[in-house]
């Protein structure tokens, strides 16, 4: 029987350590204290040798059952072993020989464990290195929520002995550290106890109200402007200060379309040249593309994001919101495969990144996936994200695109009632600019097949663009059902309106997807079934498939849409809305297709010579084989006919589809092949 399983229990934990020489117990202290299994190399650094005598005697203690040995390194036999070496050890120095272990993994670039030993050494009531501290909290690879719990223990220690300067410094970065791990109840008490405490006067007491400005910044904008223009109108601030708060203030301004955005950026830049520091020039960028991305904007945003590095040390309090933000550009630009890798890198990364930005990652899969058309994904994530983060855990502006995705889904299945119960945030009484972050969900509104129930949220939606496009930045798609609503209500100059930002976007975007919403949103305004031709042609091109299916839909219910091409339309509209899981839209799109006296049957009934059934058996042959890519030529020699014939017959069966070129008869095609087989 071996030694190790005679002496299993704390009994014989005690008794192997007691016939351990001294430096077998010290070696044993030092893996017991790493508390994760630990390479040699570490043993070697904290007992400041690496000799022949060294592997002997961890050998011995190997072999004796204190220790064990793996593949990922050396641990303590058994946690009742781990235990009964750390009780036995004085806590003078365990304090010590963990303040050691600390400084041996911060060496060797392991920071996060580095902290974590930190943490233990604070935690059991002594002092620590400040160097140290600030060195770890600051590392990228600590968890937001780590790092702040080792500010937050250091700073809570009455005996400390902080220099002041360091103090205030320790405060802002745990309160960032807090916001990113998603404490923000912790970071707004820690702010609330600093303000009250009034330490160190004027200017601490600014930068703090700066602080609690950004906080409220998604829930309230109008009470963040007011914390961060108290913050400023204190006196002696230095210039870094006062660029961060007047750089914090332009971002929360521009978001809302306040009109001092400009002059508050401008500001934020004058003192940044007085008193540059590289963590406020993340700040600036970030003021900036959001006041690119309101005016809707995204390339000049995009150029301004691209000159950040977010895994700059001095960028690491902003990273998450960088990351975040150049997903909504991928988003705007239509590149759908850009924005899931962004969200795939980020996801990856959240333990760096912090908690606190996985609602929003979650929010813009979901508006990804209902630009793709993945619509019951989408709604299953965003009724997850919305279940799993209560009220008060969930920032206005996330909350308000996580209900806009269910509810968009819920309208395009045909549960209009159950889409409109989740509308009700977006019209709780708010005022500008504390409706600003509602705003998504307004928009959402435009997609009820009956808007007439919503006489306030689409104008106030429309009203709200005028502010800020970033709603449609982040889904395109809604710029259209917003026309399409307006027009519906008779608000002609609203439809116009939307019209005009859609064209804004697709001039500075330059993006097919964005062409396509423009002219989308132009054909049904100026009821021009040449513009929403070119919409499907271009939204043909992209991944946007529910845009496209809209734009199908609307092109044929124009009345100048020719009735071939109308029939087409409205037959792929509703198989598109079908593959998509919007039964509510296909319905829609299939009662058009088939009650007399709308759509395509009443076009019919009126002009009997005009569709397939129109069509002779020799245009019916002809028509087959150029709809399956055959030359002229070919099909002449296929029926044994002139090419002329074939020519005549191709004119014929244009003039009785109403279209106009081999594209438009190839797409027809194979919707009636695709409706033959169904039948």
């Amino acid at each position: 029987m071996s030694e190790s399983s005679r002496d299993s229990g704390p009994v014989g934990a005690r008794e192997r350590l007691s016939r351990m020489s001294e430096p077998q117990r010290w070696l044993a202290r030092v893996v017991a204290v790493a508390g994760t299994p630990c390479e040699p190399w570490f043993v070697e650094r904290m007992v400041g040798r690496a000799d022949v005598r060294l592997r002997d005697e961890l050998e011995q203690l190997i072999a004796r059952g204190i220790l064990r040995d793996g593949a990922d390194g050396l641990r303590p036999a058994s946690a009742t072993m781990r235990d009964a070496v750390l009780r036995a050890t004085p806590p003078s120095l365990l304090a010590a020989l963990r303040q050691q272990a600390a400084e041996v993994l911060a060496a060797a670039g392991l920071a996060s464990l580095a902290a974590g030993q930190l943490l233990r050494v604070v935690d059991d009531g002594y002092r620590v290195d400040p160097e140290l501290v600030t060195q770890l909290a600051g590392a990228p690879s600590v968890a937001p929520s780590l790092a702040a719990d080792l500010l937050v223990a250091v700073l809570g220690r009455p005996d400390a002995g902080i220099d002041p300067a360091l103090r205030r410094a320790w405060v802002l970065s745990a309160v960032d550290h807090l916001m990113l791990a998603g404490r923000s109840a912790r970071a707004l008490t820690v702010l609330t106890e600093e303000i009250a405490a009034a330490r160190d006067g004027a200017e601490q007491l600014a930068v703090l109200h700066g602080r609690l400005g950004a906080w409220y910044a998604t829930e309230h904008p109008s009470r963040a402007l007011e914390c961060l223009h108290r913050a400023l109108s204190q006196r002696g601030l230095r210039p870094a200060d006062r660029t961060w708060l007047l750089a914090t203030a332009a971002e929360v301004a521009a978001r809302i379309g306040h009109p001092d955005a400009t002059t508050l950026l401008r500001r934020a830049q004058r003192a940044h040249s007085v008193g540059p520091a590289p963590e406020n020039e993340v700040r600036l960028a970030l003021a900036r593309s959001a006041g690119a991305l309101s005016r809707g904007d995204p390339r000049s945003a995009g150029r301004t994001l691209g000159s950040v590095d977010a895994s700059a040390r001095h960028a690491r309090a902003q990273a998450a919101t960088l990351r975040a933000e150049r997903i909504v550009l991928h988003l705007a630009a239509g590149d759908f495969d850009a924005a899931r890798t962004g969200l795939r890198l980020a996801a990856d990364e959240l333990g760096n990144l912090g908690a606190a930005v996985r609602p929003r990652l979650v929010a813009l899969g979901c508006l990804l996936r209902l630009a793709t058309g993945e619509l019951p994904e989408a709604e299953a994530r965003a009724r997850l994200a919305l279940r799993e983060h209560p009220r008060r855990k969930l920032p206005d502006d996330v909350r308000a695109d996580l209900l806009a995705t269910v509810a968009e889904v819920l309208f395009r299945r045909g549960q209009p009632e159950r889409a409109r119960e989740l509308l009700d945030p977006a019209d709780a009484g708010r005022e500008w600019p504390d409706d600003m972050p509602w705003l998504a969900l307004r928009c959402a509104a435009a997609g009820d097949p009956d808007p007439a129930r919503h006489p306030d949220l689409v104008p106030a939606a429309i009203a709200g663009l005028a502010r800020s496009l970033r709603p449609l930045v982040l889904l395109p798609q809604r710029a259209p059902r917003l026309v399409r609503a307006a027009l519906l209500a008779g608000d002609v100059s609203g439809a116009r309106a939307v019209e005009r930002y859609a064209a804004t976007l697709a001039t500075r975007t330059g993006s097919a997807l964005w062409q396509g919403i423009e002219r989308h949103a132009r054909g049904l305004v100026e009821r021009n079934p040449a513009a929403l031709s070119e919409a499907v042609a271009r939204l043909r091109t992209t991944g946007a498939r529910p845009a496209l299916a809209d734009a199908l839909f609307d092109l044929a219910r124009l009345p100048r849409t020719p009735a071939g091409e109308a029939g087409a339309a409205i037959a792929e509209s509703a198989a598109l809305y079908g593959r998509l899981g919007a039964t509510g839209d296909q319905e829609r799109a299939q009662r058009w297709a088939a009650e007399p006296g709308t759509g395509g049957r009443r076009r019919r009934s009126a002009d009997a010579h005009r569709g397939f059934a129109a069509l002779t058996t020799r245009e019916v042959r002809v028509a087959e084989l150029l709809a399956s890519g055959v030359t002229k030529r070919q099909a002449a020699a296929s029926l044994f006919v002139s090419f002329h014939t074939v020519d005549t017959h191709l004119r014929g069966v244009y003039a009785k589809l109403g279209i106009r070129s081999r594209a438009q008869l190839a797409r027809l095609w194979a919707v009636r092949e695709e409706q033959t087989r169904a039948a």
